[in-house]
């Protein structure tokens, strides 16, 4: 299902390896704009944009990693279905992001500094929950005992501060397996979000 001049959408599949295939699915889309003069005759001009998302699909676990992703990939999904014949389950993931981030501060080599995280599912009493969230100028996590105190929650997201290239970055990590990292160094720091990841529970 290649993409074409003369299609909406398709694959355009950019490395093939033995255990990996780095591709892209290219999504256009038609709009109109209209342009008024300063007399108010209005002119219609028809547009046309390009969305792409990059992905790749791993012969091992994670199996798909979805890079740029849209706000839905909805459409992105439906496509690779059917572009395998549909013999292929996409499940979402959810990942222990303490296990995540203390992985990733092994392999990156130096302390880490997690500066905000967000709890839900915080059992306040029976039959009532909360969500919390914390912001600190130090490591938020060593208050989470004193504020849940035994309690079940869930640690869905967490921001990351760390020291690359002389400069301080933030990272944000969440339990559905999904990373936000500045783009001028994705190149660099992918490959270790990408080493660190836990095997995660579908």
């Amino acid at each position: 299902m290649p993409f074409s001049e003369e299609s909406m959408d398709g694959f355009a599949v950019e490395r093939v390896r033995d255990d990996f295939i780095e591709a892209r699915f290219i999504e256009k889309f038609i709009y109109e704009e209209v342009n008024a003069d300063p007399f108010g005759k209005e002119a219609i001009i028809e547009r046309t944009g390009y969305r792409s998302t990059d992905f790749t699909l791993f012969a091992q676990f994670p199996y798909i990693e979805v890079r740029n992703g849209q706000r839905s990939i909805k459409e992105f999904v439906n496509r690779l279905l059917q572009a395998c014949n549909f013999n292929l389950v996409v499940s979402p993931l959810t990942v222990n992001v303490h296990d995540w981030v203390a992985s990733f501060q092994n392999i990156l080599g130096q302390k880490i500094l997690v500066d905000s995280l967000q709890l839900s599912g915080v059992e306040v009493e029976e039959g009532i929950t909360g969500k919390i969230l914390l912001k600190g100028n130090r490591d938020v996590r060593e208050a989470i005992d004193n504020i849940v105190g035994g309690k079940r929650y869930v640690l869905e997201k967490v921001q990351v501060k760390l020291t690359a290239s002389s400069k301080i970055m933030s990272i944000h990590l969440a339990n559905n397996g999904t990373a936000k990292i500045p783009t001028d160094h994705t190149s660099d720091l992918l490959p270790l979000l990408r080493q660190s990841f836990p095997n995660g529970k579908s």
